[in-house]
């Protein structure tokens, strides 16, 4: 979405909102606690930012559909370790 920014008419992109903004702290929490223990089984050799973000992202789509459970977040957590581990045995 293209708004102007007031200075000299320039359109600007506008920003998504912040996780902080679409979610309660609960949530959040759970979130970064589902992140680090699905982060926890990750192979040494796939453990790295990359990945954990791959993995940050399945649990926040997730979340962005409307799961607010702990155990919904774990699965999509670990579904996202599951499928690095199949991608990682292809190469």
């Amino acid at each position: 979405m293209l708004m102007e920014d007031g200075i000299a008419g320039r359109p600007v992109a506008s920003a998504p909102p912040l996780v902080a903004q679409m979610v309660d702290k609960r949530t959040i929490l759970e979130m970064e606690i589902a992140l680090t223990k699905a982060c926890e089984v990750l192979p040494r050799e796939l453990d790295n930012h990359k990945n954990r973000c791959f993995v940050a992202k399945k649990i926040l789509k997730r979340v962005n559909a409307g799961e607010r459970t702990f155990g919904g977040m774990m699965s999509a957590g670990m579904a996202a370790v599951e499928t690095l581990r199949r991608r990682q045995e292809q190469v």
